[in-house]
């Protein structure tokens, strides 16, 4: 390294709070993992250590479904292995036809495809509010949702922001700027540390009353929630996203889906209104400055599109059930667990950076993988071990689960 090199990271270290984060790639065992081998949920790190995934958001288990290959080498020869125009210039007619069938699943007019959440949300929010609107952010919303808004503030536009569930702090910053026409509230449909769904029909009505638009970011949600939540399918049917959860239709809102959790594939998704369309393809940046996804990407969110239609309730019934196991089974051990709803994301609260670390390789010595989330990601005293589950986990992984989280309590040391 070069002492230019040093002197910058150095500067970056000590004044940057993911400095922190830098300094724990030593002291973590769960950070920076190398798979060696894959057998179903279960991780190969060397010859001789194997874990459990309770890291991954593969929610449906369609990255380990052998149906999904099924279709990748026909579309590769149909188009090649990636096509290289922009988005703006050309696209293969496979995206025309996941567009509508989006469309169709989740119930707007209009769906446009990009690579990624995060080159959607940097490229639509600033376009939405110009230089200046006013962008509203739930505090709990992902950090990627922040980035863009920084992008949109520097170009002149406001930025806002209120508590999770806080309507009256929302409220108010809406009545503060009730006169300006480009308002956009910002909020996660599944928030993707607690679990938590963002209470929209709360957000609709305050939304309307002041002539705002909602943007939902709904990567985790989009493939596990949907329409007609019951009893006997208590994450709703279709996994169409949770617009249509809660029985909304889309006149406010503008919907972002995300297909790299529930179907394992390298894409996003905006749903929209047909005039909203055609102004983010002029003036979304990355539908002409970004490169588009690849082919086998596309093609295996076709297919896991089709395994939804045929397989989905069973694979949502059985993340349910797994899910249900996993949080009687730790929350009996006395932990603190953060969900809510039953959605497949579950919290360890631990509370201390320090004790999550020596917890966290206690884990992975036990042969479990785990999303480690200490200050700075999460706020000190509230730093958690992040379990997400998925259909391709089984009851002994659980069990697993449970029996690793119950020796910490036995051996003390938290």
């Amino acid at each position: 390294m070069n002492q230019t090199e040093k002197k910058l990271i150095k500067i970056n270290m000590d004044e940057n709070r993911r400095g922190l984060i830098r300094k724990m790639f030593g002291k973590m065992k769960q950070y920076d993992v190398t798979a060696k081998g894959i057998q179903g949920r279960k991780i190969k790190i060397s010859d001789n250590h194997w874990v459990i995934d309770f890291a991954s958001c593969n929610y449906l288990g369609l990255d380990l479904d052998k149906d999904m290959s099924n279709t990748i080498l026909k579309e590769i020869d149909n188009w090649g292995v990636h096509p290289s125009w922009c988005r703006l210039v050309a696209s293969p007619d496979i995206y025309n036809h996941l567009e509508q069938k989006i469309s169709k699943l989740i119930g707007t007019e209009s769906c446009i495809i990009f690579p990624t959440v995060t080159l959607i949300s940097i490229g639509v929010l600033p376009a939405l509010v110009g230089k200046t609107g006013v962008l509203i952010l739930d505090k709990s919303a992902h950090e990627t949702m922040y980035e863009a808004a920084k992008i949109a503030r520097d170009n002149g536009a406001v930025l806002e922001s209120f508590k999770q569930d806080d309507f009256a702090a929302l409220e108010r910053i809406l009545i503060k700027h009730r006169d300006n026409p480009r308002i956009v509230i910002m909020v996660d449909g599944v928030y993707s540390m607690s679990g938590d769904y963002a209470n929209l029909p709360e957000l609709v009505k305050l939304a309307k009353k002041y002539k705002a638009l909602i943007y939902i970011d709904d990567a985790h949600g989009f493939g596990v929630v949907g329409e007609k939540p019951s009893k006997k399918y208590p994450l709703g049917k279709k996994g169409n996203g949770i617009v249509k959860y809660y029985g909304l239709d889309y006149e406010n809102i503008i919907y972002v889906g995300g297909c790299s959790k529930a179907y394992s594939s390298l894409a996003a998704f905006i749903g929209c209104s047909q005039v909203m369309s055609a102004f983010i393809k002029a003036f979304a940046t990355p539908y002409d400055l970004s490169g588009p996804c690849p082919i086998a990407s596309l093609a295996t969110l076709s297919q896991g599109l089709k395994i939804n239609e045929k397989r989905g309730e069973k694979f949502r019934l059985k993340l349910w059930n797994l899910t249900q196991k996993a949080l009687k089974g730790l929350r009996a051990q006395g932990y603190t667990v953060i969900n809510r709803t039953g959605f497949p994301i579950l919290s360890v609260h631990i509370g201390d950076t320090a004790k999550l670390i020596k917890t966290a390789n206690f884990l992975f010595k036990e042969g479990i993988l785990v999303t480690v989330a200490p200050y700075p990601m999460m706020k000190k005293g509230e730093e958690v071990h992040r379990i997400s589950i998925t259909a391709a986990n089984t009851e002994e992984d659980v069990g697993q689960l449970i029996a690793a989280f119950g020796k910490i309590r036995k051996i003390n040391i938290i």
